[in-house]
Formats: structure tokens, C-alpha cells, sequence
């Protein structure tokens, strides 16, 4: 997007009106209306609470903690280069931040020491961690870093910047390709080159200690810039996001002059830039690819690597940003579990419909070819209008949708008029390989020794759930996962039109027939499925039923009852 983008966010802070929502049973709140200057992301400090948050300020490098809607400290200040698309631009928590506080921080290191806006006056783009001590982030550590290179072009533009962690707990970010690998220059990540590396252009993917997984597509190339790789081929991105239905990785991407895209992005995932953009069909030619119509045989694959079209485009671009998948039993069907997406161009935001499968989405009529040619059929998926340059889109811990506006300085809340009153929540499974994605949960909700309503349900890929309460009252939460002893919560308390959060821990392994004691009738099971890859015998979902399983009945046998 160039510095197109910082213009067009210019223009529309000069114009916002009140923002609209398509949907009439939808409302919007503003929770902070002052105190940010340039907010890029935001991170809340518990899963259960939606009222404590940090937000990172994309020119100043500060990480402000917000609570009750109001910035209460500046709780570090980075030297950041804010040239073009430099800055502060991405902020992440550790999956055990409650016990460890370690926060992670995509920054563009100012050579001076402050802040700057010189564009020479630039080191790196770098991933650091730091610790929360409870009133300031300590303690930096380098996870991984994009140097300058005085053989390539350095940006200042296509840094990336969003960095999250996947159900894998592994470090995900993404970098734009710093207007590097040019036909001229060429390089491996950006399609012109097979030897030579430009060391940015992609999706990496980390050990949270900055160490690369022996499990990346590329750990067999000699560099180690290729080896971090989870994907390449990118021009830059300002939204990525994880359908923790599927574990499933969704980007969007920033073309030229022609087509934004929404990928789907897998393992060895090589998104085509620099010589295409859109369809391979549509044969794009532009300036950075020489004009030329390339196809998928002209990329430069990398072993493991494979080229997929995008699931969808915008032939003329709207500078796509934040993409979020919406996991809340807050919204009914049409936006529960569906992709909300950001741009920076119009001030709107995008619904998208999945498919049965959740590789796809729903496209028919004008959009079944799965490029928005016109005005008109970009509209075609408006959610709301006048939302500014969006930067960051968030599910809360109330379940409702964050949303966060860069130059109206603000931050919004997307939630029903009437809210209906939710339990969520997440378990962990002590014992179990994989993930937990696809795991039973039964929630009973009892009062006065009655159950009274039982919630069945299954766990996504980072263990979470989230769920409709019929009546609000204050309840014992009996759960229990398949193969566990069930636990019990006591006192939950739980609002007409609020929510409940469940931070559900299951240790004792072994009961396989699910009567809640481990007894002769589990060891049974076990010994009779023994071989096999029954799901209900194997304990530890590592793909057979095995001594494994058996020894794990026999450790806890006689618990429960």
C-alpha cells in the first residue's frame, strides 16, 4: 500500500462520521475515547476479564495499559523508526502470560535511540519479549530480528507487524517484503530469485524462545532465514488470524495498484508476490512484476512449498487489515464463528460466510468468481461503514468484538442490543498430545444439588469454548471432558446478559467409559481396544491404543466415584 495507506487514513480522520452496523440487532460502544495517539493493536492481560488491557501506539513505541476504559500508564516506551509504515505494530502474550508474563513486541528500531522519522535512521525490524512485573514490561530479550542490509532495499515501507501465537504455541508473525527481491535484485521469498535470500516476505514461525521448530516446511535450506519460514511469497500484511475451529492459519495480504487478498495459509504456503497478485487466472501485470502476466509454474518453489490461489480478492485494493474469526456465543448464526475483516481505504468492515468445511467461504452471485471488481461488489460485504483505518479486531473476554480505529484514536465494542448471557472458557487436558480441538465437553449447571442445564460441547484448537446460559443465577459448574475426572467450580455467578469464565483444569486421565471412576471397566476397555486407534481408549490421543493408555488407567485406578 505505500505510503497510500498513511494518506488515505489521513483523509478519512478528517471525514469520520458515527459508525453504522448493517445489522440492526448490533450496537457499538466506545470503552476509550482519549489518551491514544495512533493505536495499532491491543492484548488483554486476562482471559476473564475485558476491562485491563494493553494498547501499543504504532509512532511513539509506548505500551499504555488501559482499565475501565481509561489509559492509566505508560508501561514501556520503545525507540521506534515511524517512517511510512515503520513503528510499533504488533503485540502478542505468551499462552502461559498468567503464570510467566511474558509479552512479545514487533517494533522498527530507531538507530538514534528515540524516536525518529528519518527513514535512514533505522537498524531493524525486530521481535523482542518482555516480562510484566505488574506495572511495567522488563527485561528484554531478542527473539528475532530483520537487519538492514546495504545490498537490498530496507523499506520503509511493508514491514508487516501482527505477531500471535498459534494453538501450537508457536510464535507466528508476519513481514512485508521491505521492497525487497525486486526483478532486478532478486530473491528467493519474493519469487525472482533461487539462491539468493531476502531474508523478509513471509510468514515465520518460532519456538516462543526464538529457536526454530524442527516441524517448519523449509529446515532443511542452509539459511536460517529459510528455515523460520512458514510461508513466503507475501507483500505485506496488516491482519492474520487463527480459526481455532480448524487451527488453521488466515492472512490477508496488501497488493499494488491491483488486488488485496484474503489467503488460506498452509505449510510451505507460497502466496506468489512479487509476480502475481489475485487469481493466477487473472494474469496481473503491474510495475513491480515488469508488466508482465506470469503463472504459478514461474514462482519459485521451495521444497515442501505450493501455491494456492487466494480465497478471495479486491481488484482495486481497499488496503485490507485485521481479519478475526468471531468465537462468542454472544452473536447468533450469520456472525458467530464467521471472518470479520478491516481495511484502511473506506472505513468499512467485511462479514464473510464459511463454508461446511471452514476451508472457503460462502461467495455466489457477482462474487462467485471470488473477486469484488466494482464498488458495488466490494459492498456486497459491508458490515459497517465509517470505521476509520482499522487496525486491530479482537473477540474480548465478554465475548463481545474490540475494534481498533488508528487515527480516530479510539477504541470500539461491537456486541448485540440484548446480549445473551454466555459461559466460556478454557480446559486444559493434562496428559493429551496434539491438540484438544474436537474434544467433548459436557458444563452441568446446578443449584441446590439439581442440575439445571447441561451444556454439551467441544473444546477448538486452543482448548476453549464458549456457550449460550439459558436463565442467569449462581451456579456449581460440574465438567467433564471425555476420558477425565470431572471437576467442579463452586459459586459461579452469572448475570442476565453476562458471562461467566471457566479456567477448567483436567489432571486424572483414565476414565474411558465416563462414569466417573476409574475402575475394572476402563482397564477393560483398554485392554479390549488395545492396537487399535480407538479414540475413546487412547488416553493420549497420540494414535493407538497402547501401553501408554493402559498404564495411565492402572496409575489412577480407583480415583473418582
Amino acid at each position: 500500500m505505500r505510503s497510500g495507506f498513511w494518506m488515505a487514513g489521513l483523509v478519512l480522520a478528517g471525514s469520520l462520521h458515527a459508525q453504522t452496523l448493517v445489522d440492526s440487532d448490533l450496537t457499538y460502544d466506545t470503552v476509550v475515547s482519549s489518551g491514544l495517539s495512533f493505536p495499532i493493536a491491543m492484548a488483554f492481560l486476562d482471559p476473564s476479564d475485558p476491562t485491563r488491557f494493553f494498547v501499543i501506539e504504532k509512532a511513539s513505541g509506548r505500551v499504555k495499559l488501559v482499565q475501565n476504559g481509561a489509559v492509566v500508564s505508560t508501561v514501556l516506551d520503545l525507540p521506534v523508526n515511524n517512517a511510512s509504515e515503520r513503528g510499533l505494530l504488533g503485540i502478542a502474550l505468551h499462552p502461559d502470560f498468567a503464570t510467566n508474563g511474558y509479552v512479545y513486541l514487533y517494533y522498527t528500531r530507531s538507530s538514534t535511540g528515540s524516536d525518529s522519522s528519518t527513514s535512514s535512521a533505522w537498524t531493524d525490524n525486530r521481535v523482542e519479549r518482555y516480562r510484566w512485573n505488574g506495572s511495567a514490561l522488563v527485561e528484554p530479550t531478542l527473539i528475532v530480528a530483520f537487519p538492514r542490509d546495504t545490498t537490498q532495499n530496507n523499506g520503509p515501507n511493508h514491514d508487516g507487524g501482527v505477531i500471535l501465537f498459534g494453538p501450537d504455541s508457536k510464535l507466528y508473525g508476519v513481514t512485508g517484503d521491505l521492497n525487497r527481491g525486486t526483478l532486478s535484485n532478486p530473491r528467493i521469498e519474493q519469487n525472482t530469485s533461487a539462491t539468493a535470500v531476502a531474508g523478509v516476505g513471509g510468514v515465520f514461525r518460532l519456538n516462543p524462545d526464538g529457536s526454530i521448530p524442527p516441524d517448519n516446511p523449509f529446515v532443511s535450506h542452509a539459511d536460517p532465514r529459510i528455515q523460520r519460514l512458514w510461508a513466503y511469497g507475501i507483500r505485506n500484511s496488516f491482519g492474520m488470524d487463527f480459526d481455532s475451529l480448524t487451527a488453521r492459519l488466515w492472512l490477508t495480504e496488501n497488493g499494488p495498484n491491483v488486488y488485496d487478498e484474503i489467503n488460506l495459509v498452509g505449510r510451505g504456503f507460497n502466496s506468489g508476490w512479487l509476480k502475481l497478485m489475485g487469481p493466477d487466472s487473472r494474469n496481473a501485470a503491474y510495475s513491480e512484476n515488469g508488466n508482465q502476466a506470469y503463472d504459478a509454474s514461474d514462482l519459485v518453489y521451495l521444497p515442501n512449498a505450493y501455491y494456492a490461489d487466494p480465497v478471495f480478492s479486491w481488484l482495486q485494493p481497499i488496503g485490507v487489515t485485521s481479519i478475526v474469526f468471531v468465537r462468542s456465543a454472544r452473536f447468533d448464526a450469520g456472525m458467530r464463528d464467521e471472518v470479520i475483516v478491516g481495511e484502511s481505504n473506506n472505513g468499512r468492515l467485511y462479514r464473510f460466510t464459511m463454508n461446511a468445511t471452514r476451508d472457503d467461504f460462502v461467495l455466489t452471485g457477482a462474487l462467485a468468481d471470488r473477486v469484488a471488481d466494482s464498488a458495488t461488489e466490494r459492498n456486497l460485504q459491508t458490515f459497517g461503514t465509517n470505521w476509520g483505518v482499522v487496525t486491530d479486531l479482537r473477540v474480548g473476554p465478554d465475548g463481545y468484538l474490540y475494534v481498533v480505529s488508528l487515527y480516530a484514536n479510539r477504541v470500539y465494542r461491537i456486541r448485540p442490543v440484548n446480549p445473551p448471557t454466555i459461559v466460556s472458557g478454557q480446559a486444559r487436558l493434562e496428559g493429551k498430545q496434539g491438540l484438544p480441538l474436537g474434544a467433548p465437553l459436557t458444563l452441568e449447571l446446578r443449584q441446590d444439588g439439581n442440575t439445571v442445564q447441561t451444556i454439551t460441547t467441544t473444546l477448538d484448537a486452543y482448548g476453549r469454548f464458549s456457550e449460550r446460559v439459558a436463565s442467569a443465577g449462581v451456579y456449581t459448574v460440574r465438567a467433564k471432558a471425555a476420558g477425565y475426572l470431572s471437576v467442579s467450580v463452586s459459586g459461579v455467578s452469572i448475570a442476565s446478559g453476562g458471562y461467566a469464565y471457566l479456567n477448567l483444569r483436567f489432571e486424572t486421565l483414565g476414565d474411558v467409559n465416563g462414569d466417573d471412576l476409574i475402575d475394572d471397566a476402563d482397564l477393560l476397555a483398554v485392554l479390549f481396544a488395545f492396537g487399535s486407534d480407538d479414540p475413546s481408549a487412547d488416553l493420549n490421543s497420540d494414535g493407538v491404543v497402547d501401553d501408554a493408555d493402559l498404564l495411565t488407567v492402572l496409575f489412577n485406578f480407583g480415583a473418582g466415584g
